[in-house]
Order: C-alpha cells, then structure tokens, then sequence
C-alpha cells in the first residue's frame, strides 16, 4: 500500500505535498493548570505547500478566534493556542485543524485542558470545585488527577 508506505517512510514523508503525507500532532495530550494561570497548546504539522490554513476549535465545534485572552501564535510549521487568566469555563478538549489547498482537512487527537480552582482560604469555597468534588470542608485541599 503506497499511502501507508509514505505514512511510514520519513524520507516519503517530506517529500509528499499532498494531504495524504500531512500529520497532525497536538501536544500535550492533558494538561493542568490553575485557574488564572496561561495554558499553552501546541499543534505541530508537516506540509510542503506554502497554502495552508490552521484553526483551533473547542469540542470540535466552537471555533476560537484571537481575542483578549486567546491568541493563535503560528511559527515553522507549529501553531500554538495560548489561553490567558484562564476560568473554569475554559476546561475541555481543544482540536486543531490544517487543511492544505482548500482539500480535505486533518485533525490533531485533541488536548483535553482542565483547570483547577485556586487553594480554599478560609470560610471561601469555590462553587465550581464543590459541583466537580463534592461539599468541601473547611481546609479542605482539592486535587484533581489526570492522566
């Protein structure tokens, strides 16, 4: 099969234009920050054709724009979405999608992002990480694991 041969075969591999010898990796898989903190998601691809278009979506279907806290940053080949001052609400999974020439588009697997309330101080609690945790005591520490 030539097109899992090109899939395979590095050297194929650059020097296939086509859609077919495009690879579409996001990384990292998960990550975990602290809300108010700047999350960094990275999508890295492989294309000869200078005419290539990235976009980033959340669940597939919300598609992101440059805004006050989100910027789409493109170098060599790599975008990044960079999320500032991040909120509960920006938990989720994070897609990126090339299409080069107008064709078919490809994918990234996806980066599920979470984020995590800050440290309960004193009698505050935050009514997120009750609705994901469960009632909190007072000095309660919360911790979430992904994996």
């Amino acid at each position: 099969n030539k097109s899992l041969q090109s899939w395979r075969d590095p050297l194929c591999l650059t020097l296939t234009a086509t859609p077919e010898g495009l690879r579409v990796r996001q990384h990292p898989p998960s990550l975990s920050v602290i809300r108010g903190e700047t999350a960094t998601l990275s999508c890295h691809f492989k294309v000869e054709s200078l005419k290539y278009g990235v976009q980033w979506f959340k669940s597939e279907h919300q598609l992101i724009t440059n805004s006050s806290r989100q910027i789409v940053v493109a170098k060599n080949q790599t975008s990044s979405l960079v999320i500032t001052n991040t909120t509960i609400q920006d938990s989720g999974w994070y897609y990126c999608e090339v299409n080069v020439l107008k064709k078919d588009p490809e994918w990234g697997n996806g980066t599920k992002l979470v984020v995590l309330g800050k440290k309960q101080i004193g009698g505050f609690r935050n009514e997120h990480a009750h609705n994901l945790l469960g009632p909190l005591r007072l000095g309660d520490v919360a911790m979430l694991i992904c994996w």
